[in-house]
């Protein structure tokens, strides 16, 4: 009788360290490896192609162009991100001139992959002031900002979801008239 008293106790208590072990294993790996991290966006290269230019007296300038934007999305988690339509917008001079969504997808875990934007872009139609153009052509340089949105959500183990949203802000500057992209920098943001 004894015996079997002492043979449950050591079962119980092998029982609650396993059931220990198991909870620790899980919450190091919750806290380390399945944490989700954030998604990137990242503009690699923009490159300006179709440049269609007039300049006519009495000021009528018309500047028409394809800005087409290479974004790279990866994913370092160790789940599958999926992310909603991720919209890119450009401006300029705080205008909106060229607006284009992508659509819904998933990224492997630990994947990446490279998009291209192509954004026809109407500068004269947005312009509000035909001076800012005609200055920014005389400096022979123009600025535009583009910025992109991706939000999305992944899922760790089929039960824990945790909403991301990842943001892009670049300024290019591109010279006239050759309109190459002279300078670009470029800030990332995520929020959970």
């Amino acid at each position: 009788m004894i015996m079997t008293t002492r043979r449950i106790c050591y079962i119980v208590s092998g029982i609650i360290s396993l059931l220990f072990v198991t909870f620790m294993i899980i919450l190091i790996l919750a806290l380390t490896a399945f944490k989700p991290k954030h998604p990137v966006l990242q503009t690699v290269s923009s490159t300006v192609e179709a440049v269609s230019t007039d300049i006519s007296p009495p000021l009528d300038v018309q500047l028409n162009f394809t800005l087409t934007l290479q974004l790279m999305i990866s994913n370092p988690n160790l789940a599958d991100f999926e992310f909603n339509t991720v919209e890119n917008l450009v401006y300029y001079r705080n205008g909106l001139v060229g607006k284009l969504t992508l659509p819904s997808s998933t990224l492997p875990a630990k994947g990446s992959t490279l998009l291209s934007c192509p954004l026809v872009l109407q500068i004269d139609k947005f312009v509000a002031n035909i001076s800012d153009i005609l200055q920014d052509i005389l400096q022979k340089k123009i600025e535009i900002e583009t910025k992109s949105n991706m939000p999305g959500k992944i899922t760790v183990l089929g039960i824990f979801k945790a909403h991301l949203n990842t943001f892009s802000h670049c300024k290019l500057v591109l010279s006239f008239p050759s309109m190459k992209v002279e300078t670009q920098v470029c800030e990332l943001k995520t929020k959970l």
